[in-house]
Parts: structure tokens; sequence; C-alpha cells
């Protein structure tokens, strides 16, 4: 039952993805020729400097998620409705806090919007923001009860569908407005519909969570709770001090106009990102699931299966990345859209770097690992913050990220694993080590490779070219991966579990015939 919701959760969210990014890219183009690079730059710092209101919720996702594995699959109902009813007030809470400190956080947004004076109903806008924000508090308890169920395939259907038509709504106001006050409240009334959708999903799934009936958590559950929660507030500050503060920076030392360049290669990368992500992150409920019921040995390897199936999923990435996103820019876009050779590279290291611990991320944050580095990101923010304030007088743009890089070795790259070895699987951690290395060696090796066979190959910079390099792209990697790794248990189980799909779908699709 585990490997097939992890399969429902990875091929439904996969192909929604793809549509989803499809239309991303046209709603950006027509965005772009609607409004101009401008507006796309204060909609990417307006979205950077609310993230800021996240860290208010401080991880009670995260920790809702851990501390609903046990009781759901032991069908504890009691346990789970006082879990659900403790998230809810916590929720309310969050949602008095956020608008609050968005009252206070306003005077200060009119000094990181430079050149900002032509939106003169930036008010409204940041204030159709933080709505938004709010919205996703109302049913945060109940989407995360579905995820942690391992039935998140239930509301990707929704937001497919929602997404989907937000997008091609958007697309229909701007070519015929242009009005970006109309494009926001377009966004916000559909996202304040889909929560209200998802609400009632959950409501209708788990019927048992709308009893009057009173149930409370133990007292030594409740400060485990809160312990874990106070844990991932530092983790939280952390994780937007490192990758939540870019936008920000950029604004204030360069430019309003640069976010917007920026804001597409971060687009790219970051939808290439959500669209694999299924891949891994589809089974991460099940690996919460594991945790609570298997032994050590068993769950170490799973986890040589997703490393591997993580370096492949990302070393394909950055590949495809670095061969095709700029050409594609020019081709989508046009000329005027492309940033310094040194920046596009840190780009694609930053992307690696973090994409290739994915792995090990998923099992120390369902294994409940929080308290043990909880200042581990306050020191990695430190670091990024100062390297970045310094390097960007001297690198311009690059200097930001070159932060996040140093940063991001010098702590979190080399600590999560060792948590993770020593308290789930209690083994040494330097084969992980070594496998990185190799795994980032052969991504080297192997981009190098398959960029030679582009340039020799492919000539122009037309769709056919595009075409023509992603065929190489996907090829030669796939091709030197198989031939590498066939022979190891990891990959084999990889290949039996996907034939074992294909043969029920197949039956599937007999018994419907």
């Amino acid at each position: 039952m585990r490997s097939i919701n992890s399969i429902k959760n990875i091929s439904i969210s996969v192909f929604s993805q793809l549509i989803i990014v499809l239309l991303g890219f046209i709603s950006r183009k027509v965005f772009l020729d609607s409004l101009g690079v401008h507006f796309l730059g204060v909609n990417g710092l307006l979205e950077s400097v609310l993230s800021i209101l996240g860290l208010v919720e401080s991880g009670i996702g995260t920790s809702i998620v851990y501390h609903l594995y046990k009781p759901l699959a032991e069908n504890n109902r009691p346990k789970i409705i006082a879990l659900i009813k403790l998230y809810k007030k916590a929720y309310a809470v969050i949602a008095i806090i956020v608008f609050v400190l968005s009252i206070i956080l306003y005077p200060f947004l009119v000094k990181l919007l430079k050149d900002s004076g032509s939106i003169s109903y930036i008010t409204i806008v940041y204030f159709i923001f933080v709505a938004k924000n709010m919205t996703y508090y109302l049913n945060a308890h109940k989407v995360a009860l579905i995820n942690a169920d391992q039935k998140g395939y239930v509301l990707i259907k929704v937001n497919f569908g929602f997404q989907v038509i937000t997008t091609i709504a958007k697309i229909i106001v701007l070519i015929n407005t242009g009005n970006f006050l109309l494009y926001l409240i377009i966004e916000l009334t559909l996202y304040i519909i889909q929560n209200v959708v998802y609400g009632r999903i959950v409501e209708k799934r788990y019927s048992y969570i709308k009893t009057k009936e009173t149930f409370n958590t133990e007292k030594g559950e409740k400060e485990n709770i809160i312990k874990n929660v106070k844990a991932l507030f530092f983790h939280n500050i952390g994780t937007y001090i490192v990758f939540g503060t870019d936008n920000i920076l950029i604004s204030s030392f360069i430019g309003i106009t640069t976010v917007g360049i920026y804001s597409n290669y971060s687009m790219i990368i970051g939808q290439l990102g959500f669209l694999v992500s299924p891949l891994l992150s589809g089974i991460g409920a099940s690996v919460g699931n594991l945790i609570a019921i298997e032994s050590k040995r068993k769950m170490y390897e799973v986890f040589k299966i997703t490393y591997l199936m993580n370096f492949w999923i990302f070393s394909l990435c950055v590949i495809f990345l670095y061969n095709l996103l700029e050409p594609f820019i020019n081709w989508w876009l046009g000329k005027g859209y492309i940033l310094d050779s040194l920046t596009f590279l840190v780009l694609l290291v930053n992307f690696y770097i973090t994409g290739l611990r994915s792995a090990i991320l998923i099992f120390k944050a369902k294994g409940g690992i929080f308290v043990q580095d909880k200042y581990i990101p306050l020191v990695e923010a430190t670091i990024n913050l100062v390297l970045s304030l310094i390097l960007v007088n001297y690198l311009g743009l690059a200097g930001i990220f070159i932060g996040t890089t140093v940063s991001t070795l010098t702590t979190v790259f080399w600590n999560a694993p060792r948590l993770v070895y020593k308290h789930i699987f209690n083994i040494p951690v330097w084969s992980y080590y070594f496998k990185y290395i190799m795994f980032t060696t052969l991504t080297i090796i192997t981009c190098v490779i398959t960029k030679y066979i582009c340039n020799f190959l492919v000539e122009g910079n037309g769709l056919l070219s595009l075409i023509e390099k992603g065929i190489i792209c996907l090829l030669i990697p796939n091709i030197v991966y198989f031939i590498l790794f066939y022979r190891s248990e990891e990959f084999r189980y990889i290949l039996s579990t996907a034939n074992n799909v294909i043969f029920r779908l197949r039956m599937k699709l007999k018994s419907a015939g």
C-alpha cells in the first residue's frame, strides 16, 4: 500500500506539474509583453518580502505531519482529533499575528521598491499579497492531515484544476486589459475558492475530525511538539535568510529591473525543480510511515534507493539547464534578459547542491530531527548574509549567490547527513560523502561531454535546435548512468518497481476494457 500511494503521488504530481509549467511559461511571456520587466520585479520583491511573515508559522506544518504519522498508521482517532484541533487553534493565532505584522512591515516596503513610483496603487497590491498569505492558514491543518495520510494526490488533482483555470484567467486579463491590479484580484479570488474546496474534501474524507467531543494531547507529547516547533523556527529563519532574501538584496544594491531579469532564471530553475520534486517528495509520507514501523536496516536500504534517484534526477536537471536555459530564454523572451556567465554558473551550483541533499532532508524531516541542529541554520544564515553583503560590492549579482554557496557548504551540507546517519541509521556517515563526491564528479564529466556533443552536432538557436539539444541532454546522461549503475541493487529495485507499476496498469486497462 505504501508503494502504491507513493506511485500515485508521484505520477499525478509530475503530470499536473508539467501542464502547469507549460502554462507558466506562456503566462510569464504575456506578463512581460503586457506589463514589462519592472512590474515583474515588483511582483518578485513583494513575494520575497512577505515570505518573512511565513516565519511566524515556525514549522508547525512540518511538526503536524511528523506527529500524525503514528496515530494515522494505528487509526488512533482520538489522538488525531486532539492534534488537529490543537493545530487549528495555533493557525488561527498565526493568521492574526501575520495580519498585524503585515501592517507593521508596510512602511519599510517603500524603501525597498526603487523606481516604483509608476505603480500608484502599491498599497492595494501589497495587501492583496497579504490576503493571499492569510488564506493559506484557513485550512492548513486539514491539508497536513491528508498529506500525512499519504493521500495528497487527491488535493493535487484539485490544485491542478485551479492552477490551470487561474493561469488562463490571468492570461486573458493581461491580454485584454493589461491591468496588474485586476490580475492579482483574479488570482486571490480563485485561491480563496481553492482553499475552501480543500477544506470540504478533507472534512468529507475524515468526517470524524468535525466532532465536538474534546480530546487532549498528552503533556509529554505537547511539550515535544513545542520543542520541535521552536527548533523549526530557527530552521525557518535560516532558510529564509539563505534563500528568501535574494530579491531584497538585488533590489537594494542593484535595482528592481534586475530582480525581474533574475526572476526569469529563478522561475525556470524553480519550475524544473517543482516538476521533478514529486519524484522524491511523492515518497515523503511513505518515509514517515516507514520510520514509524520498519527496522533501521530497511530504512537505510530505502534511503540508498532514494539517494540514487536523487542524484540521477538532479544531475539530469543541471545538464539540461547548462545546455538549454539561456538559449531557451533568448528564444522565449528575446534578447536582453540574460545574466552574466558567472552568475549563471553559481545559480546552477546552488541548484545542484540544494537538489542533491533532497533525499537526506526527507529522512531528516520525517525522522523528526529538528532540535539537534536548531542553531545551525542561524549560523548558515549569518555566513550567507555577511558574505553576500561583502561580495555584492566586488562581484555584483554573482556575489549575492556565492554567499549562499559558501554558507551551505560550511554548515548544513555536512551536518544534516551526520545527524541522519547517527540518529536514524546508526552507521558511519562516510559512505554518504563518498557517494556525494562520486555523484558530483559524474555530473561534471557527463555535463562536459554532453555540452561538447551538443555544440558539435547542433547549430542555430531556434526551436528545432532547442529540441535537438534537449534530446541529446536526455540520451547521453541516461546512457552513461545506465551503464554505470544497472548492476547495482538500488537500480534493480527501481527497475523492478517500475515493471510492477506497468504490470498493474496493464491489468487495470484489461479489466476496464
